[in-house]
């Protein structure tokens, strides 16, 4: 008879606190083992891949940081199924682990399954029920309604309780993990910063020659509750004004954390109705403005999640069936215009900022990521993917639902009733930065003209005018300027 072994697989689920898997496996074993598997695609920095420089960067730092919560912590340099699979022999083996919502998530999870080992499943990145459905039987494709139906599942969610526990090692494994500390990882951890546009490889290294610097971010749990609570304490009251406003530091820099699961997304309500007082909130409360419009914000990244895991498609093929037929720019124009926007240099004031603050931090302000990826499609023409796949490379807070629902969004093939949207971005400068601070600040290195200490001309034309570039993207979508 084989000996039990119960193993609680850490994925983007890097807390104690309200951790689904981590607190039945806590409850239900006297003894556990705690691993973290660093998948090839995760270190190797392979193109096809796409698992991003930041990300990389990221777990280097948070992964020691959770490790030492832990008595015993196994980080294995493998694949999953080769690592269970070699334990399953001696082992009655159970692994422990929260839902990813990840298309490759569920491939992993079949491999397991097909390999005969118990896997015992944990609700955790969506709240909501995957099986919301309309009164019609069908999946919400819409934001409003979906949010309608969504939220009390969000505002009612319960927390997994934090469990005493202790973690045990594995004979086996003990001599294939290494030490969770920080050099140890970054040795074998790919620096390379490459990803594919139409097939060909494009290093950021060449086209940049900088990398981003994240020495102002966060990676432990402790951080990110602290800034939770102090956005809440100091921001959320007037997160509905200012949220949008590009040079205010009015957002709550907190989608790392949501992202690579420091804090949950039913921690951070509980903390919003404490603050509050309240044991519920309802979406149209017109005396907490600030707070139901966060929550409402936590909403949509549950809808992006729900879309991807109804239709997992949706990472490289469009919502709309009638917009697969768009013919986007191509060849030596669009790879000129991409790397332009990759580069800075679409002569856009705002869109040149916002693309020089992800270059430079690994992170950008969301109301300048709908308008650069807005340019991107619909001014420069190029395929919606290719601004998804730049941002998969160079986010250190991927979501991989959001990234895609905002991609698909901004261009307009998407899960949205709206037939086209084109962001005007010298409107969207005067109503989002109207001093030119933002502007100032990260175009403050390159070649341009001050007026009044604002950044409203630049010595750089745009690469195609905007009146220009909407007639062009009304005639690619089939649409006709009313």
């Amino acid at each position: 008879m084989k000996t039990p072994l119960n193993v609680y697989w850490v994925r983007r689920d890097l807390r104690l606190h309200d951790n689904p898997a981590l607190s039945a496996i806590a409850q239900e074993s006297k003894n556990f083992a705690v691993i973290f598997i660093f998948e090839p695609y995760m270190y190797l920095a392979k193109p096809q891949y796409n698992f991003g420089y930041p990300q990389r960067q990221f777990l280097i730092r948070a992964i020691p940081r959770f490790a030492k919560k832990f008595q015993y912590f196994h980080l294995i340099f493998d694949y999953p199924v080769k690592t269970f699979s070699r334990l399953a022999e001696k082992y009655d083996l159970t692994v422990y682990v929260n839902e990813d919502i990840h298309p490759d998530f569920y491939k992993q999870l079949n491999k397991l399954k097909r390999a005969g080992i118990k896997i015992k499943l944990f609700e955790d990145q969506l709240t909501v029920p995957k099986s919301l459905l309309t009164k019609d039987s069908q999946i919400y494709t819409v934001f409003t309604p979906f949010k309608k139906a969504a939220w009390r599942y969000l505002i009612e969610a319960k927390t997994a309780s934090v469990a005493s526990f202790s973690t045990m090692p594995i004979p086996e494994l003990v001599s294939q993990s290494i030490p969770a500390v920080e050099n140890e990882i970054a040795n074998r951890v790919s620096n390379r910063r490459v990803f594919l546009f139409e097939g060909t490889e494009l290093d950021l290294d060449e086209i940049l020659g900088f990398a981003p610097n994240f020495d102002d971010w966060y990676f432990s749990e402790e951080e990110a509750i602290q800034i939770a609570v102090s956005f809440i304490e100091k921001k959320l009251a007037n997160y509905h004004t200012n949220r949008n406003m590009l040079a205010l530091d009015a957002t709550s820099k907190l989608s790392l954390a949501l992202a690579w699961g420091l804090i949950s997304a039913r921690t951070l309500k509980n903390l919003i109705l404490d603050k509050l007082g309240l044991r519920y909130v309802e979406p149209d409360d017109k005396n907490n403005l600030g707070p139901v419009t966060f929550l409402s914000e936590l909403i949509w990244r549950e809808f992006y999640k729900y879309l991807l895991y109804h239709f997992p498609w949706l990472l490289n093929l469009e919502f709309q069936e009638k917009k697969r037929s768009i013919l986007w720019v191509k060849g030596d124009v669009a790879r000129r215009r991409f790397i332009a926007w990759i580069k800075a240099e679409t002569g856009y004031d705002l869109v040149d900022a916002a693309m020089m603050q992800i270059a430079k931090t690994g992170y950008m302000h969301n109301r300048a990521r709908m308008l650069v990826a807005s340019i991107l499609t619909k001014n420069l023409g190029v395929d919606w993917r290719a601004g998804q796949e730049y941002f998969r490379a160079s986010l250190i807070d991927l979501d991989e639902a959001s990234n895609n629902g905002g991609w698909q969004w901004s261009a307009s093939v998407g899960a949205d009733p709206k037939p086209i949207r084109i962001f005007n971005p010298y409107l969207q400068a005067d109503k989002f930065d109207p001093t030119g601070l933002y502007r100032k600040k990260w175009l403050s290195e390159t070649a341009h003209s001050w007026r009044n200490n604002e950044s409203h001309v630049r010595d750089i034309e745009p690469i195609i005018s905007h009146l220009d570039a909407r007639q062009e993207a009304l005639k690619r979508y089939g649409l006709f300027d009313d």
